[in-house]
């Protein structure tokens, strides 16, 4: 027993559905996992940016104080390094804020015009160090305006500070929160998934045992259907044999009949022609040729008699036996169609017995008559070899051949005939055709099948056993 169609299309929605959950589940974790990443990136940037802000402007002052205590000009490199990237750093955070909370906002724009005004007072005091001496631009540098700017820029400074480290602190717990939410509906996805699996496999294992149940039963149908056909088939090859020994035998009985009877009274009108021949008196021609007519059509009545009886129950094959009724078929065929034969047959003849010898020269004479009617050939071929376990027999023509599919027609009677006959020997038949390239009907038979004890009521070819006269009870005519 199998799943229903709607069981195995539940099951498949199951598991299209339990997929497609997973995807949804890890793709909403990944973008929410994405989100808070990026803005644990996008605080720890701005972080550094005003970091970097304020290490420059540190810099710069302390270089410039040193410019103003010594005069070395190499004091001054922080200042100008710093003098064009505070301002790309405040205005890249300034734009980084717009749309955020306005405090924050007023505050880093404030801390970029604060930046730029602590600049401006510097580079005001170098100019002074330059024009009036170190005095006055120590004064100009620690007058209240330049404290006061300077105090104000550390504490905008740590207003951002504040603000990033708040909004850090706050993206860090939000991914926590991301990563904490997303390992859990992996877990209920990932136990949703255990148990659809079990489910699953016990459905499985419940139609696999219900396919092993329906397939013993199956193959126990199987087994009795195989007995049945066995037994009918043993019956129908039994059927067969019989009706072809009886067949047979019917065939003979009539042979003999003929040729005891017909022979018989043929044979006797023509001796009487001839004593009539002998002792006629008086010299009258027109008897004469009649006589003699009479005499001509009797001598083709006792050979049409020999013709019929020979393919009824060919007597060579009980007489010499089955290679010598083979070579007489093969030339009466050959010099009746006019076709050239050869003859390959073993030196020596195993002792057939009466069932084996018939079958096999059915088969012979059944394909040559094929060759004769149908063939168009102008050679045939006749072989009968010998192996260790079987006797093959071979008949090739070089005629117009035939195609596969016209050998199996349902009217082939001939073809399903011989192959009967085969194999209720427990041979095969096999022929092989093709149009233009002639035929070869080739049989395999046991050789236990056809030199084996006889059945009941049979004996061995090439005896006399079979022949009403070979004791002297009938002439031969």
């Amino acid at each position: 027993m199998r799943f229903k169609w709607w069981q195995l299309a539940l099951v498949v929605a199951v598991f299209v559905g339990f997929v497609v959950l997973l995807y949804v589940v890890a793709e909403f974790g990944r973008l929410r996992l994405g989100t808070a990443a990026d803005d644990v990136r996008r605080a720890q940037a701005q972080w550094t940016r005003v970091a970097d802000v304020y290490q420059l402007l540190m810099n710069a002052q302390s270089g410039h104080r040193d410019y103003l205590l010594t005069g070395d000009p190499a004091y001054l490199e922080p200042f100008h390094r710093a003098d064009g990237q505070i301002e790309v750093l405040t205005r890249e955070l300034a734009r980084t804020y717009q749309g955020e909370d306005e405090r924050v906002g007023a505050a880093i724009r404030e801390f970029g015009v604060v930046a730029a005004q602590r600049m401006a007072q510097m580079e005001e005091a170098i100019a002074v160090f330059k024009q009036q001496g170190p005095a006055a631009a120590l004064r100009l540098a620690n007058t209240a305006s330049t404290r006061g700017t300077r105090a104000r820029f550390r504490e905008l400074a740590q207003i951002t500070w504040d603000y990033e480290q708040a909004l850090m602190s706050s993206s860090l717990n939000k991914l926590e929160r991301e990563l904490t939410l997303s390992g859990r509906l992996n877990l209920a996805t990932l136990l949703l998934g255990v148990v659809l699996t079990v489910i699953a496999t016990a459905a499985l294992a419940r139609n696999q045992r219900q396919r092993v149940e329906a397939a013993a039963e199956l193959q126990r149908q199987h087994d009795e259907l195989k007995s049945q056909f066995d037994a009918q088939a043993g019956e129908l090859t039994e059927l067969a044999r019989h009706l072809q020994h009886v067949q047979e035998e019917e065939r003979a009985r009539l042979s003999r009949g003929l040729h005891d009877e017909l022979g018989g009274l043929l044979l006797a009108a023509r001796m009487d022609v001839t004593w009539m021949q002998r002792h006629a008196t008086g010299n009258d021609a027109d008897i004469e040729i009649r006589l003699e007519r009479v005499k001509h059509v009797l001598d083709q009545g006792i050979e049409l008699k020999r013709r019929v009886v020979e393919e009824l129950r060919p007597t060579l094959l009980d007489t010499m036996g089955l290679l010598a009724a083979l070579r007489w078929q093969s030339e009466e065929t050959c010099r009746r169609a006019n076709l050239r034969c050869t003859e390959r047959f073993p030196d020596e003849e195993p002792k057939f017995n009466r069932a084996g010898a018939i079958a096999l020269f059915r088969v012979v004479q059944e394909a040559l008559a094929n060759v004769a009617k149908h063939a168009r050939a102008s050679e045939v071929e006749i072989a009968l070899e010998l192996t260790d376990a079987d006797v093959v027999v071979t008949v090739q023509d070089n005629g117009v051949g035939a195609a596969p599919a016209d050998l199996k027609r349902p009217r082939s009677h001939g073809i399903a005939g011989l192959r009967h006959r085969i194999q209720v020997l427990g041979g095969r038949l096999d022929i092989s055709s093709a149009p233009n390239r002639g035929t070869t009907v080739r049989v395999w038979v046991p050789l236990a099948s056809v030199t084996g004890a006889p059945d009941a009521g049979d004996s061995d070819s090439g005896t006399f056993a079979t022949l009403p006269w070979a004791d002297g009870s009938g002439p031969a005519a």
